[in-house]
């Protein structure tokens, strides 16, 4: 079947274990994939959150980049979100997973891969 679709259609079955050296993912658009990392939002944050948090939530799951708490310009305090950049997309997904739905203090933490949205004006 796979040899016919492939024939008539110029489909072929994509399987994991067949990729070559020739297949990269330069280039592809990957949501949360930075070039240097694997970008994670978290949302849900205490005002009092800060970098050191984000830390130790994600430390023990692998090596972690970068950390940043996103702060109101006035008041210092966290938005309510941040970003933290992992390096293994491996570890990353295995963070979100257990950290997803993690209660911190009085809330519930929501952590996804970052989405490349675009914002309407």
């Amino acid at each position: 079947l796979d040899n016919l679709l492939n024939m008539a259609y110029g489909v072929k079955r994509f399987s994991p274990i067949t990729i070559d050296s020739m297949t990269s993912l330069v280039g592809m658009n990957i949501p949360g994939h930075t070039g240097t990392g694997w970008c994670i939002f978290v949302y849900n944050l205490s005002p009092d959150s800060d970098e050191s948090v984000l830390w130790q939530l994600f430390g023990p799951f692998g090596a972690v980049n970068n950390v940043k708490v996103i702060r109101d310009f006035n008041t210092n305090k966290c938005k309510g979100f941040g970003f933290v950049t992992m390096t293994n997309y491996d570890e990353a997904a295995m963070a979100i997973a257990s950290l997803n739905g993690y209660r911190l203090g009085d809330r519930v933490l929501q952590v996804s891969f970052k989405t490349n949205k675009t914002h309407k004006s």
